[in-house]
């Protein structure tokens, strides 16, 4: 055994490899990033910067790792420690230590043509067709500061219905940042500027919407009851910088007119029910209240939704069964930010017998070196509506206990953490409720997977998956999630007569052809400037690969280790001397030189050696529209005065 180890050491030592590679964005990362941060950090979403390619991730490297680490990104105030919730976006400790060990060794690319695709994120509903559409007038922002406004829409229905799902669709994602939707049935007034509340004490909260967030769907037999006549108020946050802009963001709604069970949303615990109340905290103090109320009946809840202003330093909400004085865990958010509301969803639905007592604690903190206080110097604050009064809210979606409650499914969705169409040899998760006692069979085609019974699954092949989710005596079966993977064509370097090169001669390699195919050829991994045909002579000693595209996919052949002839010369170019970006490319090209280039020429050519564009260098930051050209490799090269190939770099255009 000792002999076996120390082969094995030998052999990593003497190849230069380890058995422990540092992770690269095409293998590791990019996956990462896609099924977490993507949905808003993307063109048109809310986030400030982009975070699709490459080029994009590696500049905010360092950006990246120190938001994951603080627990900043992404966006999740609840402590994972205290309580999980479902669908909470919470990265797992391992995915922490790739993007750490990424960073730390210089955030490698590894081959971007192997890398999974940006997800394409839907525009329009995730509802089908709804049953309500409603859409606020459209609304121009007139501050530079942070502006929330509350719209008032009516339903137009004489009938009552029940609301069994909810989506909220920004007019202007990237202005947006989050809504609050409530249900009125009066005709109260509405203080069309408030952040707190709605300006009417009988709105009812339904649903909040966050960047990223998915509707919200009721468990199956269950509904928000939507009275007649009644009206819609959306609250809507509008970030910094949104001056000039315009919005009309709309809410659907999915209704069934059947008897389903009655969902309730409300502020059970709140500033009016105190222990230690009245809500008053005096300036430049941290102050601490407590809320309680013993319910009185056997209840089932579903959801809770935390609400406090910007004095808000951390909210924990919980209860005490009766006789036992059993604790049960609701919410604990330690770091209150009131940019960041959302309702927590139970992954399984939460029996309280009546007699419990709820409870909640709320810390403020009305000091100066509080970087949220609006008002500075601090002033005494009391409970209000407006942004720089206070509240102290806990709400709570719940209905009257039924007989199996404990074995409510919560949702039956899957969720795609990446794009679902891709090439072969990559993959994309699937997810689906995760929770105690839940058991899952995943289906391909209506087939059952065989070993598939965790809450995701990683799915390589085109098909319809569903899942099969199961709890107590309840089973329910997701609707379909199309999966489309084209196939990768085929990158083979043929073996050829010889692996030795005759000294003066060559050997013709050949790679398995294919219709449509373009090749690429390169040596020691760099490319090799024209060996873009199916065949390469090769005069040069080392180790040769083969990349080959069908108009779609790519893929790498194994190497193929060459002796004899000569090395390589300097046709052969794998220089860093300028950047192109972004790369995979499609309307705009980046390109970033050293300032020595200066003088020099950019040649851009396709795979045949067409010349398509030159230009003199001027600048460090060069930019050339290729939207007309057609999707397929080309070639950017740095060219002297004597049109002598200085460096060379491959360019993807889709």
């Amino acid at each position: 055994m000792l002999k076996k180890w120390f082969f094995l050491l030998i052999i990593a030592i003497v190849t230069g490899k380890s058995f422990s590679q540092s992770p690269t964005w095409s293998n590791d990362v990019a996956k990462i990033i896609y099924g977490n941060c993507t949905s808003c950090h993307r063109t048109g979403g809310i986030a400030p910067f982009n975070l699709e390619t490459y080029e994009d991730v590696s500049a905010m490297a360092g950006w990246v790792q120190q938001a994951i680490e603080t627990k900043s990104m992404p966006p999740w105030t609840p402590n994972p420690d205290y309580k999980h919730f479902a669908h909470e976006r919470v990265l797992p400790s391992t995915d922490i230590s790739t993007i750490q060990n990424w960073v730390a060794a210089g955030t490698p690319s590894g081959n971007l043509n192997i890398a999974p695709p940006i997800p394409i994120y839907a525009n329009g509903t995730q509802l089908g067709t709804p049953d309500i559409s409603l859409s606020i007038t459209p609304y121009s922002i007139t501050s530079a500061n942070d502006v929330y406004r509350n719209f008032e829409l009516f339903v137009g229905s004489t009938q009552a219905t029940n609301i069994t799902a909810i989506e909220v669709i920004p007019g202007n994602p990237g202005i947006v940042h989050h809504v609050l939707v409530f249900q009125d049935s009066t005709s109260n007034p509405i203080n069309t500027a408030g952040a707190g509340g709605t300006g009417s004490s009988a709105s009812q909260l339904l649903y909040s919407y966050v960047p990223g967030a998915s509707p919200y769907f009721t468990p199956v037999g269950t509904g928000f009851r939507l009275a007649p006549n009644t009206r819609i108020i959306l609250q809507i946050h509008y970030a910094p910088g949104s001056n000039g802009l315009t919005d009309n963001t709309i809410v659907n709604f999915k209704t069934n007119n059947n008897n389903l069970r009655k969902i309730t949303v409300d502020a059970a615990l709140n500033h009016f029910n105190m222990t230690d109340g009245p809500l008053v905290i005096p300036a430049n103090q941290l102050k601490t209240f407590h809320s309680e109320l013993q319910i009185p009946e056997n209840v089932t809840v579903l959801y809770a939704f935390p609400h406090m202003h910007l004095l808000g330093k951390s909210i924990h909400t919980w209860a005490n069964k009766p006789i036992s004085g059993d604790s049960v865990r609701f919410v604990k958010i330690p770091d209150w930010n009131f940019h960041w509301q959302d309702n927590f969803i139970f992954p399984n639905a939460i029996v309280l017998p009546i007699g419990t007592t709820i409870k909640a604690e709320a810390v403020y903190d009305n000091r100066d070196t509080n970087p949220n206080n609006p008002t500075i110097p601090p002033v005494t604050v009391t409970a209000g509506e407006e942004t720089v009064d206070e509240m102290f809210l806990v709400f709570f979606a719940y209905m009257p206990f039924q007989s199996g409650d404990q074995y409510l499914i919560i949702d039956k969705r899957i969720f795609a953490k990446g794009a679902t169409n891709f090439c072969g040899g990559q993959s994309v998760r699937l997810e689906t409720i995760a929770g105690d006692g839940y058991s899952y069979q995943w289906l391909k085609d209506g087939a059952s997977i065989t070993g598939a019974t965790n809450y995701f699954y990683n799915a390589f092949e085109t098909g319809n998956y569903t899942v099969s989710i199961t709890l107590g005596p309840n089973n329910v079966v997701s609707d379909p999630t199309l999966v489309t993977v084209s196939d990768a064509p085929v990158a083979q370097i043929l073996t050829p007569s010889t692996t030795a090169i005759p000294e003066g001669g060559t050997v013709t390699l050949a790679g398995q052809a294919g219709v449509g195919y373009l090749y690429q050829w390169y040596l020691n991994g760099n490319v090799i400037l024209g060996a873009t045909s199916s065949t390469f002579d090769a005069t040069y000693f080392g180790e040769y690969t083969l990349e080959v595209f069908n108009g779609n996919c790519y893929s790498i052949s194994e190497p193929l280790v060459m002796t004899g002839g000569v090395a390589q010369t300097n046709e052969i170019a794998g220089q860093t001397e300028f950047l192109v970006f972004p790369n995979p490319a499609e309307d705009l090209l980046s390109i970033k030189l050293n300032d020595d280039l200066c003088g020099k020429r950019i040649l851009v050519q396709d795979v045949t050696g067409n010349t398509l564009q030159m230009l003199t260098i001027e600048k460090s930051i060069v930019q050339i529209d290729v939207h007309e050209l057609s999707q397929g490799i080309y070639f950017v090269s740095i060219i002297d005065e004597n049109n002598s190939v200085l460096f060379k770099k491959k360019v993807i255009l889709r």
